[in-house]
């Protein structure tokens, strides 16, 4: 019964939404980073635990959007307030994390391919736009499935 109360949390969908469609976001712009010699097995779990921070950042980022209009079940308002405030979280930390990781020796390195913006990679300041955006329009509608239910 408890895994049936989770499944009615938006929060929920927005991770399982956001996991899968940012893994297809990260392995669609590997031609953009350095990649080095990794295999295929390599850049696959890369690609997934990169997903799984993507997917982690989307969930903060609708808390934080919840917490600005102190409404956790906003995504079945009009308002967008909550929208707004989730995509500029999500920007923030998008644009912290690529100008850390960049310049740590643990980090990724940008191929000739990615077109910059004061050296921070513009494909994924896009992804951070249309993924989130795709995965909270499924979220939405998965919550509603499961209310109409």
């Amino acid at each position: 019964m408890k895994a049936v109360k989770k499944l009615d949390r938006p929060e929920t969908w927005l991770a399982i939404h956001g996991y899968l469609i940012a893994f297809l976001w990260e392995m669609l712009q590997m031609p953009f980073y350095a990649m080095g010699r990794l295999s295929a097995w390599e850049t696959t779990i890369n690609c997934s635990l990169a997903s799984l921070g993507d997917a982690g950042i989307m969930v903060f980022a609708y808390f934080v959007a919840s917490w600005t209009v102190n409404d956790r079940h906003w995504l079945s308002s009009r308002n967008r307030k909550p929208v707004i405030a989730f995509l500029v979280t999500g920007l923030v930390i998008t644009l912290v994390v690529e100008h850390f990781a960049t310049g740590a020796a643990w980090g990724w390195r940008y191929s000739a391919r990615m077109p910059t913006l004061l050296g921070i990679g513009i494909v994924p300041i896009v992804m951070w736009i249309v993924v989130p955006l795709i995965a909270l329009g499924l979220a939405s509608r998965s919550v509603a499935h499961r209310i109409e239910r």
